[in-house]
């Protein structure tokens, strides 16, 4: 099974990922030296930069982008 997942989607699902992982790494350098990095704060902050890209870029929301007009009702003028 082929799913498509548009260019703009992709790249603020790479760009979360990314901040993600640099969270993570973040959060295991500045703790002890035995301890591991904090993944729920990683896992939050990804959620939060995709949410917020979504929301600031639209997404790939075709809905707005793509408004199609209602077809016209008929026009014919003739009684019986």
């Amino acid at each position: 099974m082929i799913v498509y997942i548009e260019p703009l989607g992709a790249a603020i699902l790479l760009v979360g990922i990314m901040v993600g992982c640099l969270v993570y790494r973040h959060t295991r350098a500045s703790a002890a030296p035995a301890s591991r990095g904090d993944i729920v704060g990683a896992i939050a902050s990804a959620a939060a930069v995709i949410t917020a890209l979504v929301l600031l870029l639209g997404g790939g929301n075709k809905a707005t982008a793509e408004s199609e007009s209602p077809a016209p009702a008929s026009t014919s003028t003739a009684v019986r």
